[in-house]
């Protein structure tokens, strides 16, 4: 086995530190909401949402590990019981969402291979990712792998089924964004769990698309540290100084040195912080060290930035204007 030489060191700790999903308080912040309306249960699906590279798919890993976590001494004393299932809305090639597709997933984590490839009795195809429908075969159409996903998930015990890349199921037309809502809730109260749904402000629009999904959505708001914000430049400073200390001598302070720089180029967004300086640790990596030049290097571009801050500002707005409305009737009332 090769040995770490001193000098390779310090660059295996900061690898180590940058494959990890790393805790902060806006995560428990968001965990505590969703854990307060989990009693809202079947038939109701729960919306996370915030900007790109907030860490979203971070949170669900930890909720998702969270939630195992509580649900141990059930699984302890029944072998077959997954209570809680994570799985991706895989954007394809195809125009529409491919539901097959997302079906066959869900099942191949519930059942498994039966003496069979992983996903071949669904009609998917494990080499080409492809779905087909074999001669003579009726479920596996959407109808028929859909029933079986309602009968694996109670046979299973599901209660909670987390959902991310939610974007991609529905970044179609409004009325094809209700129909696809709309058969999330039924496939919740068919199979009796609770839907988690993961996205960015691009999903924001499903609520509203009828009385229905407004009374059955909770929007639940992942936001970015704000520089505006005292309590978060704090908290973003925080999570640089942990980088720093846990991996000793390799940052050197440059980090801490400049938070301002990294809070206002990554908008206070940890998975774009994280990916940030991953790119820097690569180039330093390459170069024999990190330096201020490299780190600037690593910054996102001015059309990178411009891009991430018009999606920000469009939700935020929309959560603003909306609890600002909420506040304005509850006066009234008053």
């Amino acid at each position: 086995m090769k040995k770490t030489t001193p000098q390779e060191a310090p660059l295996t700790a900061v690898h180590a530190l940058l494959s990890k999903r790393i805790n902060h308080p806006r995560i428990g912040e968001v965990i505590a909401e969703v854990e307060s309306l989990e009693a809202m249960g079947q038939g109701h699906i729960l919306m996370v949402t915030g900007p790109t590279g907030v860490g979203k798919t971070t949170l669900a890993h930890t909720l998702h590990a969270r939630m195992l976590k509580r649900y141990c001494p059930d699984m302890e004393q029944d072998s077959g019981l997954i209570p809680v299932l994570h799985i991706e809305a895989r954007a394809t090639s195809e125009a529409e969402f491919n539901w097959k597709l997302f079906y066959s997933d869900i099942l191949e984590q519930l059942e498994g291979p039966a003496g069979t490839p992983a996903g071949v009795e669904y009609g998917v195809d494990p080499k080409t990712n492809r779905v087909y429908r074999p001669l003579g075969g009726s479920k596996n159409t959407a109808a028929g792998l859909r029933k079986k996903v309602e009968e694996a998930l109670r046979a299973r015990g599901v209660k909670v089924l987390m959902i991310d890349e939610g974007g991609h199921l529905t970044n179609v037309s409004e009325a094809r964004m209700k129909r696809q809502t709309d058969a999330l809730k039924s496939l919740s109260n068919c199979a009796g769990c609770q839907i988690i749904l993961f996205g960015s402000y691009d999903i924001l629009g499903v609520s509203r698309l009828s009385g229905q999904l407004a009374r059955r959505i909770k929007e639940i708001h992942f936001s970015r540290y704000r520089t505006d914000y005292p309590d978060d430049c704090i908290a973003f400073e925080g999570f640089l100084q942990r980088l720093e200390d846990d991996a000793p001598d390799y940052f050197g302070g440059l980090l801490l040195e400049n938070t301002r720089l990294l809070h206002m180029n990554t908008l206070g967004c940890i998975g774009t912080l994280m990916d940030l300086t991953r790119g820097f640790v690569s180039r330093a990596h390459s170069y024999g060290g990190v330096s201020q030049a490299l780190l600037e290097k690593s910054l996102l571009t001015q059309g990178q930035h411009t891009a991430i801050l018009e999606e920000i500002r469009m939700g935020e707005e929309r959560f603003a204007g909306e609890q600002f409305q909420l506040a304005g009737a509850k006066r009234r009332v008053a």
